[in-house]
């Protein structure tokens, strides 16, 4: 029988590109590391020509230097089909994002078919305080004033995040480590370039060279907001969201900035939606100031609508099941108004009943039917066991509990199907809205 001793490695991609910060990224945090298995990643795009395959053969060497596997993928027909770009030429529309989206679509399948844990990005302190002023000119919200993240779903993660650019370059100084400059990085044409080549030094010669380290500490208070609202956000979903609906009164006393995690939260983790800033707002003004029946439509077959005091979510057109219990389904179908005389009518039909609309309180919940349930049978004023009933109408033993029944958000009884409806919102002659709710069986 043999033993095997010592940990597993760490296995990361490494993007390096040549550069400064990618260079000092590989030989000072990762290289050098035990217990970690690095394999580079390196991306040429083809663009500079010959300082192009300069810095493919720099990289190339470091690797070797330290036994280091390197893959790389070469774009220059991809990124420039009609043949080399000089740099003061002129860029292709998209340019720098079809480059980036390039870069981690590769970097993504180099990580999966070796089986790494991450993927070590050389982003830095600069770049972060850059990243937070353009997201001020685009009118970010919190989430985006907090900048780039350090580790992110999907193994990302930016180990030199808070090492500044004067540290990474002293460093490779003192320790005589060779890199490349990057001469399309000078482009001011490039919005990023504008903001470190142009603005930022505007930024200290007014403030002072500690204006930096002030704008990336707002990022940094962004980003304790932003996780405190997020967990905020997720407790109110966790214990008002109840069959995708929720009341607009508790929803509207909410702060704007946490309504809108509440919705952003909503939208991604049950109606799988990327919404934008159009559509949140549009969502919000309609559940605070919408009329009892508003509508938003939100995309993919979904709708938010008002029902009096209750928003509620709803896939389909008409009909949409309310609540599901086991393969009993609950249908709610609003059509305007209903007479008594045809409330009544449909009931006798048998598997449907009408409600008057306001009266009802929402949400409603389905469960079993249980011994010692009450419920009030319509035309009378005061509650009866739901036993008693049952004997009277000759059900079964065997047949009379753990039958769904529909209740609403105060657990009174509206219906047992087969059995009764209840006195609760009956349909009347003042009745403005009617609410038809039928039995489906999945089955």
């Amino acid at each position: 029988m043999s033993v095997v001793t010592g940990s597993k490695k760490r296995v990361v991609v490494a993007a390096v590109s040549g550069g400064p910060d990618s260079v000092y990224l590989l030989r000072k945090k990762l290289a050098r590391g035990k217990g970690t298995r690095v394999t580079v990643g390196h991306v040429n795009y083809g663009t500079r020509g010959k300082d192009s395959e300069k810095d493919h053969l720099l990289v190339d060497k470091i690797c070797k230097s330290f036994g280091i596997e390197m893959k790389v993928l070469k774009l220059e027909s991809e990124m420039n089909p009609g043949g080399r770009m000089r740099i003061h030429g002129p860029f292709p529309p998209g340019f720098e994002n079809r480059a980036r989206d390039a870069r981690y679509r590769f970097l993504k399948d180099l990580s999966e078919k070796i089986g790494a844990e991450k993927i070590s990005l050389a982003h830095t302190a600069d770049d972060q305080v850059e990243t937070i002023l353009m997201r001020v000119f685009e009118g970010a919200g919190i989430a985006g004033l907090k900048g780039i993240p350090r580790e992110i779903e999907g193994g990302i993660e930016r180990p030199i995040l808070d090492v500044w650019k004067e540290d990474i370059l002293k460093y490779l100084k003192k320790h005589k480590i060779r890199y490349r400059i990057d001469r399309s990085n000078y482009d001011t044409r490039f919005e990023r370039n504008w903001v470190r080549h142009v603005l930022i030094p505007l930024l200290v010669k007014r403030y002072g060279k500690a204006v930096k380290k002030r704008i990336f500490t707002l990022g940094e208070r962004f980003r304790e907001l932003d996780d405190y609202i997020e967990v905020e956000a997720s407790r109110w979903v966790k214990r008002n969201l109840e069959n995708f609906s929720f009341r607009r009164e508790r929803y509207s006393a909410l702060p704007t900035i946490l309504r809108v995690k509440i919705l952003q939260k909503i939208f991604f983790d049950r109606l799988g939606l990327a919404p934008n800033e159009r559509l949140l707002k549009a969502t919000d003004g309609n559940i605070r100031n919408g009329g009892p029946s508003a509508r938003v439509e939100v995309g993919k077959g979904w709708s938010l609508v008002n029902r009096y005091e209750i928003a509620t979510f709803l896939h389909g057109e008409d009909e949409t099941p309310a609540v599901l219990e086991g393969g009993t389904g609950f249908i709610w179908n609003a059509k305007g108004k209903v007479t008594p005389a045809q409330a009544r009518r449909l009931a006798a039909k048998g598997g449907a009943e009408v409600f008057d609309a306001a009266a009802l309180r929402l949400p409603l919940v389905v469960r079993p039917l249980r011994a010692g349930d009450r419920i009030r049978p319509f035309g009378l004023d005061t509650d009866k066991k739901v036993k008693e009933i049952l004997i009277d109408r000759k059900i079964p033993r065997d047949e009379r509990w753990g039958r769904p029944i529909l209740c609403d958000a105060e657990g009174k009884i509206l219906w047992i199907p087969g059995v009764l409806r209840s006195a609760h919102a009956p349909v009347t002659p003042s009745t403005r809205e009617t609410v038809q709710l039928r039995v489906r069986s999945s089955k």
